[in-house]
């Protein structure tokens, strides 16, 4: 594979042989891609990534011989981009916390890693976008590896039903009752949420809209928001409440009275 002065440092992690070599063949046409260090244990993997920090980019199989590979993140730096490669269908998602870039699906074609690497620039010459694909938002659909007390867990987008600011710390509250808190600030959520789906009622608190059951008129032009399975309500500050009437065109006519 021919190297070039701007080539991306990358580990592959992969426990399958045939994977390995068919994902090795593709590189070959990302002339960027500089592979420097390989693994198909958690425990090669665990001495690969502690003994060298220089990787950007890592190619991981969530499962190492029936092993969970998810604990190989928290030894990367912060920036290194995480593309995950799995047999397993039912944890499919497209985007994540974090500076994970995608998730393949076995087996590899090249088209698909085509598309995954075409996230990072550079990559791909036939991307237009000037913007980070991960700045980008969330669809309802989808999944977000989240640290939970330690341990790296996915949760679906859809199941969020209400977040909450506590300073540099949000509380994420799930549909089924449990809630997790992560670091981080509420405008980061704002900022990835998808828009149709989600709706910030208070400086410190975002909503899912698919799970209210009713919205009464507060004092002083708020707004008194009810959620399914939430028994305490919650207030829609003045400028919220303007700016909801507004995005969803409620007027002195629908059910302001």
């Amino acid at each position: 594979m021919a190297q070039t002065n701007n080539s991306i440092k990358t580990f592959i992690i992969e426990d399958d042989p045939s994977s390995m070599i068919l994902l090795k063949e593709f590189l070959k046409d990302f002339s960027h891609v500089n592979v420097i260090g390989e693994a198909n244990t958690i425990k090669e993997a665990e001495e690969l990534v502690k003994k060298n920090t220089e990787a950007e980019l890592v190619f991981l199989d969530i499962d190492l011989h029936g092993v969970n590979a998810l604990d190989i993140v928290k030894y990367l730096k912060p920036k290194t981009k995480i593309l995950f490669i799995t047999a397993h269908p039912e944890f499919a998602v497209k985007a994540f916390e974090y500076n994970t870039i995608d998730y393949i699906i076995k087996p590899i074609s090249f088209d698909r890693l085509k598309t995954a690497l075409s996230r990072i620039s550079g990559l791909e010459p036939e991307v237009k976008s000037e913007k980070d694909p991960l700045s980008g938002r969330f669809s309802i659909n989808n999944m977000v590896l989240m640290n939970i007390n330690g341990e790296l867990k996915f949760i679906k987008i859809k199941d969020i039903n209400y977040i909450e600011a506590k300073g540099n710390y949000t509380t994420i509250s799930m549909s089924d009752g449990t809630s997790f808190n992560t670091y981080g600030l509420i405008k980061v959520w704002e900022d990835k949420l998808p828009q149709d789906d989600f709706f910030r009622i208070h400086r410190s608190t975002i909503v899912n809209l698919n799970n209210i059951a009713r919205i009464e008129k507060g004092t002083y032009d708020t707004g008194i928001m009810h959620l399914v399975g939430v028994d305490q309500p919650f207030e829609i500050s003045r400028n919220y409440f303007s700016q909801m009437k507004g995005k969803f065109k409620l007027t002195g006519n629908n059910n302001e009275g």
